[in-house]
C-alpha cells in the first residue's frame, strides 16, 4: 500500500498545492479557467493522441465500448429509480450518477499508478464514455437547462471537440503509421506532442486542488449521491471484471485495473458547466457533490488498486 501511495502522491501534492494557491488568492479571477483552456484544449488532446495512436484497436474491444456506454445509460436510469425511492427532488441527482471524470482526473491519477506504458489500455475504457457524455448527458443537461436539446448542436460540439478530434486522429495514426518511415520532422512532432501531454497530470492536478470546494448545506445530499454512485459501480466493475474482460475476453489483468479506476471516478465536471449559473441550489448540490466525490474517489481507488 505503501508503494501505491508513494506513486499517487505527486499528484495529492499538487491538489494540496492548487488548496493553498486558492487561500493564497495566488490567481487572477478567470485564471483558473484560462489554464483548464490550456489543458482540455491542448494537453490533454496531445496525451490522448498519443494513447489512441498506441492502441491495437481489435474487433472485440467494441465490446467493452457498448458494454461501458449501456452501464452509464443504466446508471442514469438507476438514479431515477433511486430519486423516485429516496423523494430526492432536484434533477440533476439522476444526471450525476452517469458518465465519469477521466480527461480532468482519470487519467493524471492512472498515469501516476501504472505509468504511460499502460495508457492504451485506459483510453480504451474511455471511448464508449465519451460516447455516452457528449450524446446521452450533454442532451440530457441542455435539456434540463433549455428546456430542450438540438441533436444538429450536440453533433457541432462533438466534431470541434478538440479531445474528440485528437482520439480520432490518433486512431488514424495508429493505422497507418506502418505505413511512414519516421524522420526528423515526424519525431520533433512525437516530441513536441510528449512535451506538450506531459502537462496535463500537473496541471489538472493543480486546478482541482484549486477548485475543491465544500458547503455545509446539501452535504448530506451530496453524500448520498456519492455512496450510492460509488456502491452501483463498484458491483458492476467487479462484475464486468470477472466475467467479461478475465473470463470471456481473456485480457491481462491491467484491463481490469483501468475498468476499475473509471468506475471509482466522479461524475464528469462539465454538468456544473451546463447548469444555469443562477440556480444557485442545484449548483451547489453539484459542485459539493463533485468535490466530495473527487476526495472520496481518490481515497478509494488507493485501498481498491492494493486489495484488487
Amino acid at each position: 500500500m505503501i508503494s501505491i501511495f508513494l506513486s499517487i502522491l505527486p499528484v495529492l501534492l499538487f491538489f494540496a498545492l492548487g488548496t493553498l494557491l486558492k487561500n493564497k488568492n495566488f490567481l487572477k479571477e478567470g485564471s483558473s479557467s484560462d489554464i483548464k483552456k490550456i489543458v482540455s484544449n491542448l494537453a490533454l488532446p496531445a496525451l490522448l493522441f498519443q494513447a489512441f495512436a498506441s492502441l491495437n484497436l481489435e474487433v472485440r474491444f467494441l465490446l467493452l465500448v457498448l458494454l461501458i456506454f449501456l452501464i452509464c445509460a443504466l446508471m442514469i436510469f438507476i438514479g431515477k429509480v433511486t430519486a423516485r425511492i429516496l423523494k430526492i427532488k432536484t434533477p440533476y441527482w439522476s444526471l450525476m450518477m452517469g458518465g465519469f471524470e477521466m480527461g480532468m482526473l482519470g487519467y493524471a491519477l492512472f498515469l501516476s499508478i501504472y505509468g504511460h506504458e499502460h495508457l492504451a489500455k485506459f483510453a480504451l475504457m474511455d471511448l464508449g464514455q465519451v460516447l455516452f457524455v457528449f450524446f446521452i448527458l450533454m442532451a440530457l443537461l441542455i435539456r434540463e437547462k433549455e428546456g430542450h436539446s438540438s441533436a444538429r448542436v450536440l453533433l457541432l460540439s462533438f466534431i470541434k471537440s478538440p479531445v474528440i478530434l485528437a482520439i480520432f486522429a490518433g486512431l488514424l495514426t495508429g493505422t497507418v503509421k506502418t505505413m511512414i518511415n519516421p524522420n526528423a520532422l515526424t519525431r520533433a512532432l512525437g516530441e513536441f506532442l510528449v512535451l506538450a501531454g506531459n502537462l496535463t497530470v500537473p496541471l489538472i492536478s493543480l486546478m482541482i486542488g484549486y477548485e475543491l470546494s465544500f458547503k455545509r448545506k446539501g452535504m448530506v445530499l451530496a453524500l448520498k449521491t456519492v455512496l450510492i454512485r460509488k456502491t452501483f459501480l463498484i458491483i458492476l466493475a467487479l462484475l464486468v471484471n470477472r466475467f467479461i474482460i478475465r473470463e470471456y475476453m481473456g485480457l491481462d489483468r491491467i484491463y481490469e485495473m483501468a475498468l476499475l479506476t473509471m468506475f471509482l471516478l466522479p461524475p464528469p465536471f462539465v454538468i456544473s458547466i451546463y447548469m444555469k449559473q443562477e440556480d444557485r441550489e442545484n449548483l451547489d448540490y453539484v459542485n459539493n457533490t463533485l468535490s466530495l466525490s473527487t476526495v472520496i474517489s481518490v481515497t478509494i481507488l488507493i485501498i481498491m488498486t492494493v486489495l484488487y
